[in-house]
């Protein structure tokens, strides 16, 4: 899902614009703006992969303004857009920071273009991770997210090569596309405003992992609830119980719901069972009690309402991608103060 940005004083041409980009499912039109300052301040709070910036903008024009926003954020794509028949001129000029002059009135045979050519030079492992769990999300199939998770991270961070300021660049654009692809994109959400990642110790996978988790977890109850609004007190249920020993029957008593009806549903939603499901939050949960205290693999069981930690341990293997003693194992505590995630 490409954030894209216009900036344009002419409102039709900016509806216009909007119209023809929205022909694509891989764009998200998240900001109409129609100054330069705005487009500034816009692409300085959040991570933008395309700005169109007309020549006619108030305030600071196209040129300066793609300047400004070239020093804060150089991995954004910028076409400046211009009226006049003066685009190798305009290039000239800006060349070391946009992309591309269009001539307005721009076409769909233009727009594609330009997406085509953004889609194959942007190719890189953000990308190709937003589109396979957006295609998930979609698919509505939470154990294949848990399946890919572990190769997702490794992509990253074998691309980022052990760089910290790509590594928070990369998961903010990956966290802020999988909001944006819920469809809400007239109402746009800042990842950081309700999913927050922080610089600390994005460096470690492990948290990384924790809250990529939380943040496709939510979006999949998002999509249910939806969907189906009696979902909501169901997840309530699992949330305030999950440190409890919980079963379908628990949940079906209190929840005022037919077994089979929720047991249809929730495999309509998740492709797993309310129980498989309820296994992997508990398991999610035990990494970040493995993460974030020296409790011990028999501890964490308990907590998690399991009454054997050999079972315990055998469900680890089975949703953790990993045994619980070699995940227990894996370096140092990290400090709470420094997660970056909120824990």
């Amino acid at each position: 899902m490409y954030r894209v940005l216009i900036a344009d004083e002419d409102v039709l041409g900016r509806e216009a614009l909007k119209m023809i980009l929205s022909r694509n499912q891989d764009v998200c039109v998240t900001h109409t703006v129609s100054s330069g300052e705005d487009a500034v301040r816009v692409c300085k709070e959040e991570p933008m992969d395309i700005v169109f910036l007309s020549m006619q903008v108030s305030g600071i024009k196209g040129v300066e303004a793609s300047r400004v926003i070239h020093r804060s954020r150089p991995e954004t794509a910028i076409y400046i857009l211009t009226p006049y028949a003066t685009g190798s001129l305009v290039h000239r000029v800006a060349q070391d920071v946009v992309e591309d002059v269009l001539e307005k009135p721009v076409t769909h045979t233009q727009i594609q273009k330009v997406l085509e050519d953004y889609a194959a030079k942007h190719a890189n492992s953000v990308h190709k991770q937003l589109e396979l769990l957006t295609a998930i999300l979609k698919e509505k199939d939470f154990k294949h997210f848990s399946d890919e998770l572990p190769t997702v991270l490794e992509d990253i961070y074998r691309e980022a090569n052990g760089d910290a300021n790509q590594l928070m660049q990369m998961f903010t654009y990956l966290g802020q596309g999988l909001l944006d692809s819920r469809g809400a994109c007239g109402t746009p959400t800042k990842i950081q405003d309700v999913f927050p990642i922080h610089m600390s110790s994005i460096t470690d996978p492990r948290v990384t992992e924790i809250w990529l988790f939380g943040l496709v977890d939510k979006l999949f109850c998002e999509n249910s609830v939806t969907r189906y609004p009696l979902l909501e007190n169901i997840f309530t249920y699992i949330s305030d119980h999950i440190q409890e020993d919980i079963t379908l029957n628990s949940i079906v008593e209190h929840c005022a719901i037919s077994q089979g009806y929720l047991s249809r549903i929730f495999r309509e939603r998740f492709h797993v069972s309310v129980t498989e499901y309820i296994h992997m939050r508990k398991i999610h949960l035990a990494k970040r009690y493995f993460c974030f205290t020296e409790y011990s693999i028999a501890e964490v069981a308990f907590r998690l309402g399991y009454n054997e930690s050999s079972y315990f341990s055998k469900i680890f293997k089975k949703y953790g991608n990993s045994t619980a003693k070699e995940y227990r194992q894996k370096t140092a505590v990290v400090p709470k103060n420094e997660a970056a995630v909120s824990v």
